[in-house]
């Protein structure tokens, strides 16, 4: 696989995809905070923490995705004229290294591994997001069914 200025910079593109799912995911939170303010039963309350909770797990995502972003694209700004793939990933783990956010043992990743890792991220963001929107609809769901009721959601 090819990796140079271009790639990085596409990919870091790719990543800043994640900051809508980060905008979005702060909406839900704010609704789910608004249904916790005004729940009163504790079926619909236990539902809107696991929405707060996959909230929290969305955020942890966000920030890896963004930092990755953010990190492809300086490797782009940065790169030398003529620097090749492999110049630049030693680059980037020596950089990463240093600052003691990657371990020795993990250094010298092909572009590959690193692309479907940046990837995996951003798909377990998502898959965060959705599940906090899911447990925030069904939260308010609960009010309207018979699960409701028995729960004491319309209580």
């Amino acid at each position: 696989m090819n990796a140079g200025p271009f790639e990085w910079r596409a990919m870091a593109a790719m990543l800043a995809q994640g900051r809508w799912l980060r905008a979005i995911s702060l909406w839900l939170l704010a609704a789910a905070l608004a249904g916790l303010w005004w729940s009163t039963a504790p079926l619909r309350t236990a539902v809107l923490l696991g929405s707060v909770v996959a909230a929290l797990m969305q955020a942890y995502y966000a920030l890896r995705v963004d930092f990755d972003a953010r990190l492809l694209q300086a490797l782009a700004e940065t790169a030398p004229d003529g620097e090749d793939e492999a110049a630049a990933a030693r680059r980037l783990d020596a950089g990463l290294i240093g600052l003691g956010l990657l371990p020795a043992a993990r250094a010298g990743r092909d572009w590959a591994a690193r692309w479907r890792g940046a990837l995996g991220l951003l798909r377990r963001q998502a898959a965060a997001l959705l599940l906090q929107w899911a447990l925030l609809v069904g939260a308010f769901v609960l009010d309207g069914t018979w699960l409701g009721r028995i729960a004491g959601a319309s209580a």
